[in-house]
């Protein structure tokens, strides 16, 4: 027999989720505004919801931070692929690595400002940071396997983690803003870098 369900407790299911997803979807949207970080207020009246409904929605800022991670991720998750991820010629895969990279920076900048600032003071934000650098290694791993298979193992490593450090954020940011590169300075200042470093491997 189909196993009875409770209309009234679904409907305030539905209806918590719904808040839950507004909440994240609002201190989303106010950091890439440039409210960094968002008050509870802030948030409270961009989801349209009060300042108690959050603690209702979660049953702590870690909830909260967690839950907006993750639908952080889902949304921006066409951004932090590699497209056609280990394909092609040395210089095709170069300039869509360095694309991938470049586009995902400019579209990401606050929340990535965000999480690095918090990254020191909690745990969770920088056990995150630690995995999405990891993935970002395995990304040069597979999208330059030909070059770096020739490697050993130790010099292989220390060319991944070259070009994860030299394409990162953090590089992205000073080229950027301290040494004022354009994107279009900055791709070519990383495509002959990488030439350079993957063509003599």
């Amino acid at each position: 027999m189909p196993v009875a369900t409770n209309p009234v407790i679904d409907g305030r299911r539905a209806r918590r989720e719904r808040g839950r997803l507004a909440v994240t979807d609002a201190m989303i949207d106010l950091v890439f505004e440039g409210n960094i970080p968002p008050t509870s207020e802030q948030i409270a009246e961009r989801a349209g919801v009060s300042v108690a409904s959050i603690f209702r929605y979660f049953d702590t800022l870690d909830d909260l931070r967690r839950a907006t991670t993750d639908v952080y991720f889902e949304r921006f998750a066409h951004v932090f692929e590699i497209p056609e991820i280990g394909e092609g010629a040395l210089a095709r895969r170069i300039d869509s690595f360095v694309s991938s990279r470049v586009t995902m920076h400019e579209a990401t900048e606050p929340m990535a400002r965000l999480v690095r600032s918090r990254a020191l003071d909690n745990s969770d934000i920088g056990t995150t940071l630690q995995g999405v650098r990891a993935t970002r290694g395995d990304q040069v791993r597979h999208h330059f396997a030909h070059e770096i298979g020739r490697l050993t193992p130790a010099v292989a490593d220390d060319l991944v983690a070259v070009i994860a450090t030299l394409t990162s954020f953090e590089s992205w940011d000073q080229a950027r803003h301290d040494h004022r590169r354009s994107a279009s300075q900055l791709r070519r200042a990383w495509s002959g870098a990488l030439t350079r470093l993957l063509a003599n491997g």
